[in-house]
């Protein structure tokens, strides 16, 4: 499998993976605000220029390739990004220095209400044969409240939609994505990992992703809560986000 990846900026490398239907285009305009940085968006398996995966380590293995070959020590992740984060640093928990987890999810989880009903609702449209402005609104549409951060946002949420109508959607026949999401991750498994880790998450965001991100809290990650945000918080405040981001990614190494 083949991942794509966009690279922009100086000074030591930090990873990055965006949410499910999005690609690394969508994290611009919080690179421009950390600029001490060399920033790598990798584009998640079948999505962006990325060629479509069918399991979660193997995935995990081809980021943990990308992280090597840019000598990076830093990894920032979003909503479904950050499973596929969560499971490189499972597998091999002395890559990198400095975790964080924006939105977190941890594979085989509970799901936010309405996700299933949402994803069987995609799966019947794709069949049917819906446009990709099909797809893309109902995709955008609450619950699960997602996008409801992007409301008041009609920039953000024009941009991200422009983004979404380049979404292929093949995994929606595949099951490729579901499978990964399905793929069962314990916080606990974490421990064996010496990377400082930081959990993001909006005050508006849904009930599942706040249970996990207290649990990561509550085994020894850092917490920031960002105000006024929701769901895609490093999207939606992109201000707030950098300030903790450039506090968490300037630290020394753990240890």
């Amino acid at each position: 499998m083949t991942l794509a990846t966009l690279v922009a900026g100086d000074g030591p490398a930090v990873v990055w993976l965006h949410g499910y239907t999005l690609d690394s285009s969508t994290w611009r305009p919080l690179w421009t605000l950390l600029p001490e940085w060399r920033h790598v968006g990798v584009d998640l398996p079948g999505h962006g220029r990325s060629d479509p995966a069918m399991s979660l380590p193997g995935a995990a293995a081809d980021v943990a390739d990308v992280i090597r070959s840019c000598g990076a020590t830093r990894l920032v992740a979003l909503s479904f990004g950050t499973i596929l984060a969560v499971q490189v640093v499972l597998d091999e928990p002395d890559l990198i220095e400095q975790l964080t987890l924006a939105a977190p999810a941890l594979g085989g989880g509970e799901a936010e209400p309405g996700a299933a009903e949402r994803y069987r609702e995609l799966m019947r449209l794709q069949a049917a044969g819906a446009s990709s402005a099909e797809l893309a609104d109902s995709w955008m549409r609450s619950p699960p409240d997602i996008f409801r951060g992007t409301e008041l946002r009609p920039v953000l949420r024009f941009a991200l939609r422009q983004v979404i109508l380049r979404h292929r959607w093949t995994e929606l026949a595949t099951g490729s994505i579901a499978a990964m999401a399905r793929h069962v991750q314990r916080v606990e498994d974490l421990d064996r990992t010496p990377a400082r880790m930081q959990v993001l998450v909006g005050d508006q965001d849904m009930p599942v992703t706040r249970a996990v991100a207290a649990r990561l809290a509550n085994r020894g990650a850092r917490l920031d809560v960002l105000p006024g945000a929701g769901h895609l918080c490093l999207l939606e405040v992109p201000e707030v986000a950098a300030a903790v981001l450039r506090e968490h990614l300037g630290q020394l190494p753990a240890g």
